[in-house]
């Protein structure tokens, strides 16, 4: 009798654990009378604050911000603030707060070294994709609660492609967080700088820890030493340029973080018993060649 594999055998494409908690979403002011009154955030929320049309001022732990149309501004956990305006020259802004959690993690936007303020490069083009949220929020539809997850993560992720916020180096370190919470954030880190070179001790001191340490944790908590897990993440991504993309072999070894495409050829053979090339020569046998 043939034991079938179960399909979770297969290696993850992705593994999001996502969760959304929304405080605020919406388009305000406008009126004379507006203002925020002193306050201070959450300590696991981000708040964002885009001013659309006029001007307004900020004062955010104590230094005073003055904006104007297009100006943007990111409000973490913790901070103090207080907004106003002119009231003969009422303002817009579009803002939102909110959290998003992953495994133990309250709020992994926290872990992302966000500028204060900053200028967006297309006004047009912000209020746009948060109008795309703005028209799901409030619905009764069937599946209304995913469409607005959705909506939210979509609009998130277009402010990390334009911000380009980085992780925190050592983000949370070691001593807060505590065993798998620190190899995902790890994992996070690593996932993010693929095409680069990683070596063991630049990974660890990126999760706050020392290289000892962190490989010892790392094997606990995945089962696999650092450097093995790191490669194989790298293979998956190969495979699945290999399958969408019509790029040279060589380009994508380099995009996947292997300087040398006869070692990456090399690996991958050892990995999944055919050579890169063969992943496009056999479309109908390349998934089973790629497990």
């Amino acid at each position: 009798m043939n034991v079938l594999p179960y399909h979770h055998d297969w290696p993850l494409l992705a593994d999001g654990h996502f969760g959304l908690q929304m405080h605020w979403f919406g388009r305000y002011a406008g009126y004379p009378e507006w203002a925020v009154e002193r306050s201070r955030l959450a300590p696991h929320m981000m708040s964002f604050f885009f001013v659309e049309s006029s001007s307004c001022w900020a004062e955010i732990n104590g230094t005073r911000l003055e904006l104007a149309t297009g100006d943007f501004v990111i409000i973490k956990g913790g901070d103090e603030f207080e907004f106003g305006h002119d009231a003969q020259a009422p303002h817009v802004s579009l803002s939102a707060s909110l959290a998003i959690s992953q495994g133990g993690e309250p709020n992994i936007l926290l872990q992302r070294a966000f500028p204060r303020r900053c200028s967006w490069h297309s006004h047009t083009e912000f209020v746009s994709e948060f109008e795309k949220v703005l028209s799901v929020l409030g619905g009764t539809t069937v599946g209304q609660g995913f469409a607005l997850h959705g909506a939210v993560l979509q609009w998130v992720a277009y402010l990390m492609r334009h911000l380009h916020a980085p992780l925190h180096k050592g983000a949370g370190t070691a001593g807060a967080r505590r065993g798998l919470d620190a190899i995902l954030h790890a994992q996070r880190w690593a996932m993010e700088h693929l095409a680069e070179e990683i070596t063991l001790s630049d990974w660890a001191a990126a999760a706050g820890m020392g290289g000892v340490y962190f490989g010892r944790l790392f094997k606990r908590e995945t089962g696999r030493r650092p450097m093995e897990w790191l490669n194989e993440r790298r293979l998956q991504l190969a495979v699945q340029q290999l399958m969408h993309s019509p790029r040279a072999v060589a380009e994508i070894a380099q995009d996947c973080g292997f300087v040398c495409p006869f070692y990456f050829s090399r690996v991958f053979r050892r990995r999944y018993g055919c050579p890169p090339s063969a992943v496009r020569r056999q479309p109908h046998q390349r998934l089973q060649s790629a497990l």
